[in-house]
């Protein structure tokens, strides 16, 4: 199995990084404005991508805390991540200046095809969540006009 992994460090706390990773405001202020996200375990996110993608994503939130935020890919589209789970571990830094990320998309069948593409994509995200917890905000990669 393939997967993409970044790891960065945020000048926030766990509970602002959780909150931008499990809120609907959170989530459209650095991912698509485009979003529908109860927030919670147990719940489920949509997230559109109009002039994109064909259909929305939909993601199970599997588990929500300070340490961990972890969701499943539960839909249909993108094919390629049928199966594939998003694993958020968030780290306090011990002289506090922050929180260390680490981001793991696990489950891909492979790393040809879309994985180099989606990468890239996750690096960009990658950056707008950070400019986005620290600043307040994001480069989404949908805004609504």
């Amino acid at each position: 199995m393939a997967r993409i992994v970044f790891e960065l460090d945020i000048d926030a706390t766990p509970k602002e990084i959780v909150e931008a990773l499990d809120t609907q405001r959170g989530i459209a202020g650095w991912w698509t404005e485009e979003v529908s996200a109860p927030g919670g375990t147990g719940s489920q996110m949509t997230l559109g991508f109009p002039g994109r993608a064909l259909l929305p994503f939909e993601l199970r939130v599997d588990q929500v805390n300070e340490q961990s935020v972890r969701w499943s890919s539960v839909g249909e589209f993108p094919h390629h991540w049928v199966g594939t789970q998003i694993i958020w571990t968030l780290t306090s830094k011990p002289d506090g200046t922050g929180t260390t990320v680490h981001f793991n998309h696990d489950g891909w069948a492979t790393d040809e095809g879309p994985l180099p593409m989606s990468a890239m994509t996750w690096g960009q995200l990658m950056g707008s969540l950070k400019a986005f917890v620290e600043t307040g905000t994001g480069a989404p990669l949908y805004r609504k006009e």
